[in-house]
């Protein structure tokens, strides 16, 4: 399909090839966390670009940082200090973890990108201060892309969140379609479709994903065989990792991933207030180990998540040195065999430091998912 060459040819881009690709009616500005309000900056008329990570040689980040910093704090600071960011305007941090509190401070001192911005996001999401904290937060925010980037208006704020929850509804279909239809998506071209949605214009990007929807076969053919598995983790950096999956005879049917479901399953209300809306949305996300709801809120959204996929186990994919997903991976794994759901750890950074470990152990577990 042609909408494929567009999906491939954005994701296979390296960052310094971005700029001349990039719409020029819109002001891009980077981030990293998808706690940031993307509908705010699309009504500026910014254009939304998320940083995740992208595997990159490590030769300047090293000399800044402790080693025990996970692979988006590394790559990340090193493509800032080989220039490839300098296309970016601008760059908005959330407070998630020490680790990225810390990479903010790096960039404000580099001062290689001209604005910047810290998003604060409540960390305990139900309390009676989350809600009007988040919206002082959201309206601080627009203040700042005001005067920054571009005027929002009520109405081109709320055309902006009908837009994205377009986008948000046709992911969903991907979703579906690859858990009723195991082996109609592959893995690695599912990955750069979820991929795309954070370098393109959000527009455009409903447009191929409708067009992509459209022109999919109706007939329910497929890879057959493959074992359904869930991925749980961080975002997803690499394809490399779907693939390995598939070739080891398994399907990720669904995710708790940063860069994949996560955040994508929640729509915004269009019939409230929209600051309002927004505050809401990001709110009810929870299940980022950075932000809680009580104790069991987290296990108990996963286990009806995993049940509802029809996965067979679960894998967790997780960045080498990320404490807070590693805080709570004790106690997802045992909730999740007690459940009998089997579990596989892998602790990853550039999938081609490990890939043939990677390998073998997806390969291992797969089989021992695989009926006899």
């Amino acid at each position: 399909m042609e909408v494929d060459k567009e999906f491939k040819a954005i994701t296979s881009l390296e960052f310094r090839e971005m700029a001349s690709q990039l719409p020029g009616d819109r002001v891009p500005i980077g981030y990293f966390c998808p706690y940031v309000p993307e509908e705010l900056l699309h009504a500026a008329g910014a254009l939304p670009f998320r940083l995740m990570g992208f595997p990159v040689k490590m030769s300047h980040a090293p000399a800044h940082l402790p080693p025990g910093c996970c692979h988006l704090v590394k790559s990340s600071l090193e493509s800032l200090l080989q220039g490839e960011l300098d296309f970016l305007k601008g760059v908005i941090f959330t407070h998630t973890c020490d680790a990225m509190k810390g990479l903010s401070e790096a960039f404000a001192f580099q001062k290689r990108i001209p604005l910047q911005f810290n998003f604060m996001m409540p960390a305990h999401l139900n309390s009676e201060r989350s809600l009007p904290f988040l919206k002082e937060e959201i309206v601080r925010l627009k203040t700042f892309l005001e005067a920054n980037v571009g005027e929002i208006t009520p109405q081109g704020l709320r055309a902006s969140i009908r837009i994205f929850n377009q986008m948000r509804e046709k992911v969903q279909r991907l979703y579906h379609l690859r858990m009723e239809w195991p082996g109609r998506i592959s893995g690695s071209d599912f990955a750069r479709i979820i991929r795309a949605g954070y370098l393109l214009d959000r527009g455009r990007y409903v447009e191929l994903l409708t067009k992509y929807l459209d022109e999919l076969p109706r007939d329910k053919e497929g890879k057959s065989g493959h074992v359904p598995v869930y991925l749980i983790g961080n975002m997803l950096h690499s394809p490399a990792y779907f693939s390995m999956i598939e070739e080891a005879g398994a399907q990720m049917v669904s995710d708790d991933l940063c860069s994949g479901a996560r955040f994508l399953r929640l729509m915004t209300r269009e019939d409230i207030d929209p600051i309002e809306a927004l505050a809401e949305r990001y709110l009810t996300n929870f299940l980022c180990p950075t932000k809680h709801k009580g104790a069991q809120a987290h296990i108990e959204t996963l286990l009806t998540e995993v049940e509802k996929s029809g996965a067979k186990g679960v894998i967790f994919l997780l960045y080498k040195y990320c404490e807070t997903h590693f805080f709570d991976y004790p106690d997802l794994k045992s909730s999740l065999e007690s459940k009998g759901f089997p579990t596989l750890l892998l602790e990853v950074e550039d999938p081609s430091y490990s890939i043939g470990q990677l390998k073998i152990r997806i390969q291992a577990f797969v089989e021992m998912l695989s009926p006899i």
